[in-house]
C-alpha cells in the first residue's frame, strides 16, 4: 500500500471528484469488479488515493485539503465504479534517508511512474491492492520501487470534445481509461 496510505477516506458517490482544478488534467476512471468467472461483484468498495501533479500526498503537502485525491466507491448492482480525479504524474520517492542511500550507490533515479493507488474488496473475496499507470509515463520500466506490471498500464485517452458516451461535465480536454479488478475467493487462484 505504500507510507501514504490513509484510512478512512471519505465514502464518495459513482462519478464524485476526488481533485482539485489545480492537481492536473481531468481523468475519468471506471471499469468493473469482477470475479474470475467474468461475473460482477456488486457492492464492492474501491478505495482510492494518488499523489497531486506536485509529487506530493496531501499527508506531505500542507497546501492541499484533507483527504485530497483519495475516496472510496461502492460498485453498482453489476460491479460498476466510476470516479473523476486528476491525470497523476510520476513524482521522486524520498531520498533523504536509507532508501536514498541505496538508490545513489546502485545508480538509479528516485522516480515513481504516474500512478493510481487502488484497494478492491468485497466481502468473500481476498483483497487486491495495486496501481493503475499511466502507459506514457516515462519511468514504467525503471520504476523505482519495481512496482511495475504490464497488467497495470493504461492508456489515458485524451478527449477534445464531449459525447453520448461520456460524462459531459468534464472540462475539456479531459482523459479517460477503464480498468476491471478481478478479485479470488480465498484460496482460488487468479
Amino acid at each position: 500500500m505504500g507510507p501514504f496510505y490513509v484510512e478512512n477516506a471519505p465514502m464518495l458517490g459513482a462519478g464524485a471528484n476526488i481533485a482539485r482544478e489545480v492537481d492536473g488534467a481531468p481523468l475519468l476512471l471506471s471499469g468493473r469488479v469482477l470475479d474470475t468467472a467474468g461475473s460482477p461483484v456488486p457492492n464492492a468498495l474501491l478505495d482510492v488515493w494518488q499523489a497531486s501533479s506536485l509529487g506530493l500526498y496531501d499527508v506531505q503537502d500542507s497546501s492541499q485539503p484533507e483527504f485530497n485525491l483519495r475516496g472510496k466507491f461502492v460498485t453498482d448492482s453489476e460491479g460498476r465504479y466510476a470516479f473523476r480525479t486528476a491525470r497523476p504524474k510520476s513524482y521522486p520517492v524520498p531520498t533523504d534517508g536509507p532508501a536514498g542511500e541505496l538508490l545513489r550507490a546502485s545508480g538509479r533515479h528516485p522516480y515513481r511512474p504516474a500512478h493510481v493507488h487502488s484497494i478492491a474488496s468485497a466481502e468473500g473475496f481476498n483483497k487486491l491492492v495495486m496501481h493503475i499507470f499511466d502507459s506514457e509515463d516515462e519511468y514504467l520500466e525503471s520504476d523505482a520501487v519495481f512496482a511495475v506490471k504490464s497488467s497495470l498500464i493504461r492508456d489515458f485517452n485524451r478527449l477534445d470534445t464531449h459525447d453520448a458516451d461520456h460524462n459531459a461535465t468534464l472540462p475539456l480536454p479531459y482523459y479517460t481509461s477503464e480498468f476491471d479488478f478481478v478479485l479470488t475467493r480465498p484460496g482460488e487462484m487468479a
